[in-house]
């Protein structure tokens, strides 16, 4: 996984901003978090989320943002398919079982 050799939201961000940006993702680094914006349609887009994992290393958050289909922008768990709110982008790690 991409992400998984880095502990370091900075480093990660200085590291890939170009190899995202030739692929045509927008990537944007925040204070707890890395967002990765892509344009899928003209009125479709995904934001994957990159944070501080439990083991020191960064992860992926299990949280997605999206467009619906009738243009309602929403947070989903992409392992529950369910709403939630935009703090558990944070907090939500998947752990295999």
């Amino acid at each position: 996984m991409i992400v998984k050799s880095y502990t370091s939201l900075e480093e990660f961000a200085k590291e890939k901003d170009e190899w995202f940006a030739i692929l045509g993702i927008e990537m944007t680094l925040g204070t707890n978090a890395i967002s990765l914006y892509m344009q899928l349609d003209y009125d479709e887009y995904e934001t994957y989320y990159i944070i501080p994992g439990n083991d020191g290393k960064l992860t992926v958050s299990e949280v997605v943002s999206w467009q619906d289909p009738y243009c309602y922008n929403d947070d989903i768990n992409i392992f529950t398919e369910k709403s939630v709110d935009e703090e558990e982008i944070l907090t939500s790690i998947h752990t295999a079982q």
